[in-house]
């Protein structure tokens, strides 16, 4: 169970006067433009002239910018002032609530983590993809693509033997596809593919 009687954490952080929250109780602040979410999507993106998915700048609520060579959110107080918010950071507070719901549910320590990407993602993504799981203060252990990680764990629940499997990973605002083999106990993956636009 991850939080509050669900078993999936939304990726989202809201920034109020007072306090940070993560996953579902950021859902429910009010003001809208302090609720950041898609960091996935703004991970890794120097300026804005380059983001690849400016169509979805019309369906966002918060305010972005392009500061010292990265993309981030714009947040304004009620005195006016301004906070840069990275994706990075925004992506790491989300990885942090991950740690402590399983260190809770675990009842140990977790110092490292196995982290799955989008199929799509390119070297700057994924190199700040790492940079978020340090400042989340996890050891990565592997970095693999999300529907690889999909592939492993069907595999694990269902304990397939010689067959061929093709693993549909549809998101809030992706596609992700993986097609595998299981032969013997082993999984080996033969084709991935993704399309950051459909989902």
């Amino acid at each position: 169970m991850i939080c509050l009687g669900k078993n999936s954490l939304p990726s989202i952080v809201s920034f109020g006067e007072e306090e940070i929250l993560v996953g579902n109780p950021a859902l429910n602040y009010h003001d809208l433009s302090s609720i950041l979410y898609d960091s996935k999507r703004l991970i890794g993106w120097k300026f804005m002239y380059n983001l690849p998915i400016a169509e979805n700048r019309l369906l966002w609520s918060f305010n972005l910018d392009s500061r010292n060579g990265t993309v981030g959110y714009i947040l304004k107080s009620n005195e006016g002032t301004e906070r840069f918010v990275t994706p990075e950071e925004v992506s790491s507070m989300i990885l942090r609530k991950v740690k402590t719901i399983a260190e809770t549910y675990l009842g140990a320590n977790v110092t490292g983590a196995v982290v799955a990407v989008p199929a799509f993602f390119q070297e700057n993504q994924i190199a700040s993809t790492k940079e978020a799981i340090k400042m989340a203060g996890l050891e990565l252990k592997c970095l693999i693509e999300e529907p690889t990680a999909a592939a492993i764990a069907y595999n694990a629940e269902r304990q397939l033997e010689n067959s061929r499997i093709m693993i549909f990973d549809f998101g809030g605002g992706t596609l992700d596809i993986c097609i595998s083999e299981i032969n013997s106990g082993h999984l080996t993956i033969k084709a991935v593919t993704g399309d950051p636009h459909l989902g």
